[in-house]
């Protein structure tokens, strides 16, 4: 069985490889220039979502805060009570 291909046919099949090669190279091309800015956008974004979550980490004991108050509130009385006690203060 012979295939016969007249040249022609030959030649524009030839032809549309050639661009079709050509097209492919553009489109890697653009592709790479749009990824390079996604990634560096990627990283970014990942600094930032670490950022965040060291802030959050470092707000999480403002709970305690009224806590703390409070009890730095009670010590003036307490050491007053101390100091008369030991004879200090009267």
């Amino acid at each position: 069985m012979t295939l016969a291909v007249s040249t022609g046919a030959a030649i524009l099949a030839v032809i549309g490889l050639v661009l079709g090669l050509v097209v492919l190279v553009a489109v890697i091309a653009l592709f790479n220039r749009i990824m390079t800015p996604a990634r560096e956008i990627d990283a970014y974004a990942g600094d930032i979502l670490n950022a965040g979550l060291g802030i959050a980490g470092n707000l999480d004991a403002v709970d305690d805060l009224a806590t703390t108050q409070s009890l730095g509130g009670a010590v003036p009385p307490l050491a007053v009570g101390y100091l008369r006690k030991l004879g200090l203060v009267e």
